[in-house]
Parts: C-alpha cells; sequence; structure tokens
C-alpha cells in the first residue's frame, strides 16, 4: 500500500477530507505533514512491538565499531553478530555496535521501516499489514497529538487488537 491510501484510510476514520492528499507539495500541507508523522509513528510502533522488520546484512567495523550509518535500515534491536561462520560478542550503542575487532561481520538485527518519500511511497513491514489496521495506529497518534485522547484510547485499543491478532495468524513470537 502507498502512503497516500494509508492516510486516505486514517482520514476517513478520522471524519476528515481526503481531498487535501491530492493538492500539489501534499506533504508540506500542515495537516498531510502532521498525518504523514503520525503514519511514521504507527510504522515504527509495528515494527518495535508487532511485526519486527529482519535484516541480515555484512557490516565492516572500524575502530572495532560498525556505525549505524553503514546499515541499509535503522537498526533497531542487533540480535547476532558473527564471522567466519562463529557468533561473536557485541555491544550495541545508540550509535554503533561494538565488536572485539575490525573487519567485515555478518550482523543480523531487527529494524526500523525506510520513510515514505512522496505520496506514492509504498509504506514498509514485514509482513502485509491490512490498511484498516495500519490506518488505526495512524489514526491514535493523530488524535492524540491533536488532543483528542478519548478518541486516541479507542483508536489505540482497536490498532493493538488488529496488530496482536496479525501476529498470532503469522505466527510472529517475540524473542
Amino acid at each position: 500500500m502507498t502512503l497516500k491510501q494509508l492516510l486516505s484510510a486514517a482520514l476517513t476514520y478520522l471524519d476528515l477530507s481526503d481531498a487535501v492528499l491530492d493538492e500539489q507539495d501534499a506533504l508540506e500541507v500542515g495537516q498531510v505533514k502532521l498525518l504523514s508523522k503520525c503514519a511514521e509513528f504507527a510504522l515504527d510502533e509495528t515494527a518495535a512491538e508487532y511485526l519486527p522488520i529482519l535484516r541480515s546484512e555484512k557490516l565492516s567495523a572500524s575502530g572495532k565499531k560498525i556505525d549505524n550509518s553503514l546499515f541499509s535500515l535503522q537498526p533497531l534491536r542487533v540480535k547476532k553478530v558473527g564471522r567466519e561462520g562463529k557468533t561473536r560478542k557485541f555491544r550495541q550503542r545508540a550509535d554503533c555496535v561494538e565488536v572485539e575487532e575490525d573487519g567485515e561481520y555478518e550482523v543480523e538485527y531487527t529494524a526500523l521501516p525506510s520513510r515514505a518519500q512522496t505520496l506514492g511511497s509504498e509504506v514498509m513491514t514485514a509482513l502485509p499489514v491490512p490498511e484498516k489496521s495500519l490506518a488505526l495506529g495512524v489514526c491514535a497518534h493523530y488524535a492524540a497529538v491533536t488532543g483528542r485522547y478519548e478518541q486516541s484510547r479507542v483508536f489505540r485499543q482497536m490498532f493493538s487488537e488488529d496488530m496482536r491478532a496479525l501476529m498470532r495468524k503469522s505466527g510472529v513470537m517475540w524473542q
């Protein structure tokens, strides 16, 4: 699904017009800009709490550190670091992963999704997630930041229930 489809669904749930999505430079318009930020929050929450985006990459350490900028996606939690077929000790820091020595490593990690750059960009999730479910997450964040706390609570509960059901259905278990 595209960012525009997600935001359109969220606007429907919020009982707001989606005509604003058709404007040129819509991502710079106040309401759409706020909604797209809420979509980022909902997608990050989906990856962090419900459906992890798993990645494995070969990365180089320099100064006994693998800088976060080397990862193709922003690492959330490094699960395993290996070299020459063996698991190696590591320590995850806010800006890097510390390893025992310089060289090439195979790093397994969970990640935050990439950011949609335009309304036509596809949103990133680990598994196909129904548009309705993600839209509820967007609505929960939007209602919270616009001061509609009771509405936010209801959207959050619906979003959480949908995501837990999707986790059960897909067999995803957090470690």
